[in-house]
C-alpha cells in the first residue's frame, strides 16, 4: 500500500466523514505522516437563514460547530498516535477542499462519498463528485 505523509480529510460531521478519518488514520499510520481535518463554512447559508441582525450570530455558531466537528477528528487521530492539525475556512465546499490540499502540499484526499447534504445519492454526493472531478491531488472516496 502506498504511503503518504499528508491526508487532508473535510468533514460535515457525517457517518462517510468519519470512515474517510479512519481510513486516512490507516494510510498515515506507517509513515508517520499526517492528517489534517477541514470544515468548510458555507456563509451562503449563513446569509440565507438569518435575519440580517442575527447574521454576525449566526456565523459564530456556524464557526463553533466546524471547530467541534474538526476537534472530533483531531482526536480520533491523536488517539491513532498520529499528527493533526485542523482548519476551519469559509467558502465553497468544493473549491475550498481543492485549494487547501493544492496550497498545503496534501498527498491524498480522504474524503465521504455522501455527506449531511446528500444521504440519499445512489452513488456518490455532489460535493465529493466536484472534489473528485476538479482535485489535481488523489481522491480517495469512503
Amino acid at each position: 500500500m502506498a504511503r503518504f505523509q499528508h491526508v487532508l480529510v473535510p468533514t460535515d460531521g457525517s457517518e462517510a466523514a468519519r470512515r474517510a478519518a479512519e481510513h486516512a488514520i490507516d494510510l498515515v499510520s506507517d509513515s508517520g505522516g499526517t492528517v489534517t481535518a477541514l470544515y468548510v463554512i458555507d456563509m451562503g447559508d449563513a446569509d440565507f437563514v438569518a435575519v440580517p441582525s442575527d447574521i454576525r450570530e449566526t456565523k459564530e455558531r456556524i464557526r463553533k460547530k466546524g471547530e467541534q466537528l474538526v476537534d472530533e477528528v483531531r482526536e480520533m487521530v491523536v488517539e491513532a498516535g498520529i499528527d493533526c492539525e485542523t482548519a476551519v475556512v469559509t467558502g465553497i465546499a468544493d473549491e475550498e477542499v481543492v485549494a487547501y490540499a493544492e496550497e498545503h502540499g496534501v498527498d491524498l484526499i480522504a474524503l465521504g462519498k455522501h455527506g449531511k447534504r446528500d444521504p440519499d445519492k445512489p452513488l456518490i454526493g455532489n460535493t465529493a463528485r466536484r472534489v473528485v472531478q476538479e482535485s489535481p491531488v488523489p481522491v480517495h472516496t469512503v
